[in-house]
């Protein structure tokens, strides 16, 4: 006969529950320092005297929130014959709701798990869809006349609050195409001693599906580490590689490099990385290619004045041509400040001119009706779409000669807005279907010559957004959107391949933007006032302002 019962969800992963009105006082996991290396954490209570079947299951996933040393506590809730061989890191399940356990007379058990979210080895986090049960058998033996668990599945169950404390996202770095440009992945590890040989490990296994057909890596593929431990001394990183690695170029060398220092350097412990192939220390030049992450980016805007930038370190290549503003109908711009092009967006199509003379000489990049948007990426193509249904997305080059991205996935919907992402290898994308619009991240596929050819089939994001309007990259892997429903507008900052957060907006917003971090938002409403994020609200900037762009 089957014993039911129903545990509560923060008791079974924490220890602890609402407070209780009645009973013993019983005493959870602490949360303490540790002085290992490991960060701080939940302290997991060990096994006690004679405790039940019940109690050995609750404790051990209970000590699912205690990671240091290799979960040792959660080791002890197990049998002699898979104490070693248990992979906790397999797979973590956050838990949308309270699980339930069945205890049989049969020594087994099933955990029955409402999923809301799960992290695989490579610290890859996936949204799952709603309604998704998982059930987690296990089984009991008794050994020197105590209770232990001798099945459990490779795996670890968290709810939220915990996984928020235990694991941290960290990027993991591979390079675009052309490999001018360092492209972040994000994954999710506990912050531990082991966290740099498990970054390494993401590293050198490569880039999610969806992501792979736009990024390389300078790491030869079958690449892996020859001594499965990345070890810190005095701040450096020592990564020994196997002899696959011996085939890269000195060039690649030198990117390989930058990838592994771009990724464990997030890590505070780690600020320099030496490479070793079969323990043969390896002497690599640091890159001179601008690989490195994107800087906070210029804003400029077009007001009563012409062409102004904001926030700006830079020098302007731009001038302010305020007769050419003043007579063109612009609804948006669109700045390369590399060569200083200038793209406008009126009714009747998309035209470029030269930013040292706005005016001086113009050209029509894209005649069709209703565009829907215009960027340039940093390769200086000017990408333009139509809201027309079915519309193809064109990339006009600085040579003028102009390619079709092809996306098939696209078909029979249309494009409301989209920005490219800083590196150029990715684009979020609003895109209306029959019913909705959603939000859309593809990578871009470039061929050498960097011409963007393709787009990737896209990942779903912010999908709990009813009306989204405006889209922008807060940086290289977190997207700003705005929505408005229920007559309440609002901005959702998702990461991509991570957790979201919400954020206050304002009435009548026409177009968010972000110049490189969340700190630097910016609003533009419907009547033309520009407004700051600072701390929790939206500070007024300026007004009278027609279009705002980064300058790319």
């Amino acid at each position: 006969m089957k014993r039911l019962l129903a545990l509560a969800l923060a008791m079974t992963l924490t220890g602890c529950a609402s407070l209780p009105v009645a009973g013993p006082v019983r005493i959870g996991p602490d949360l303490v320092p540790v002085t290992d290396g490991d960060s701080f954490y939940y302290s997991p209570s060990s096994p006690s005297d004679g405790a039940s079947q019940t109690e050995i299951l609750n404790g051990f996933i209970a000590a699912g929130t205690g990671p240091q040393n290799d979960y040792a506590v959660a080791r002890e809730y197990l049998s002699e014959s898979i104490r070693s061989s248990w992979n906790p890191n397999e797979e973590v399940l956050i838990q949308r709701s309270s699980p339930q356990v069945v205890i049989s007379d049969q020594d087994t058990a099933e955990l029955v798990v409402d999923v809301a979210a799960t992290v695989d080895a490579d610290g890859k986090y996936q949204v799952a869809p709603l309604g998704l049960g998982r059930v987690l058998e296990f089984s009991f033996v008794q050994e020197n006349s105590q209770w232990r668990l001798s099945a459990v599945p490779d795996a670890t169950v968290l709810i939220r609050p915990v996984f928020d404390v235990v694991f941290s996202g960290y990027s993991v770095y591979f390079l675009d195409r052309q490999k001018r440009f360092l492209v972040p992945e994000l994954r999710w590890f506990p912050a531990t001693a082991a966290t740099g040989t498990r970054l390494a490990n993401a590293l050198l296994g490569g880039p999610s599906s969806w992501l792979k057909p736009a990024v390389v890596s300078a790491i030869p593929s079958g690449t892996r580490l020859s001594i499965d431990a990345v070890t810190v001394e005095n701040g450096v990183a020592l990564v020994d590689l196997t002899a696959r690695a011996l085939v890269a170029s000195r060039s690649d060398r030198s990117l390989m490099k930058s990838q592994l220092e771009a990724t464990l350097s997030q890590l505070s412990n780690i600020s320099k990385v030496a490479i070793s192939i079969e323990r043969a220390r390896q002497e690599i030049l640091d890159t001179d290619n601008n690989t490195g992450e994107m800087a906070v980016r210029s804003l400029a805007v077009v007001d009563e004045e012409g062409l102004e930038l904001l926030a700006s370190s830079q020098e302007s290549v731009f001038a302010p041509g305020k007769n050419f503003f003043e007579q063109s109908e612009l609804t948006e711009i669109a700045l390369s400040g590399q060569s200083g092009w200038i793209a406008t967006l009126t009714d009747t199509g998309v035209f470029r001119t030269g930013g040292d003379r706005p005016g001086a000489e113009v050209e029509l990049i894209d005649s069709r009706a209703a565009i829907a948007d215009i960027e340039f990426d940093p390769q200086e193509y000017l990408w333009s779409v139509s809201r027309v249904q079915g519309s193809e997305i064109i990339a006009t080059s600085p040579s003028l000669e102009q390619s079709t991205i092809m996306a098939p996935w696209l078909t029979g919907q249309s494009v409301r807005a989209f920005e490219i992402s800083p590196e150029g290898s990715k684009i979020a994308i609003l895109v209306q279907g029959s019913s909705s619009t959603r939000v859309l991240v593809s990578a871009v596929i470039r061929n050498s010559l960097g011409t963007p050819i393709e787009l990737t089939e896209p990942l779903e994001v912010a999908s709990e957004l009813s009306n989204p309007s405006s889209v922008s990259w807060v940086d290289q892997i977190t997207i700003a959107t705005v929505n408005t429903a229920s007559g309440s507008t609002s901005v959702l900052l998702s990461t991509i391949g991570g957790t979201s957060r919400q954020l206050p907006a304002l009435p009548a917003t026409r177009k968010i933007m972000a110049a490189g971090t969340s700190s630097q938002l910016y609003l533009l409403t419907e009547t033309g006032e520009l407004f700051s994020f600072r701390g929790s609200a939206w500070t007024p900037l300026r007004q009278s302002i027609r279009a705002l762009a980064l300058i790319k």
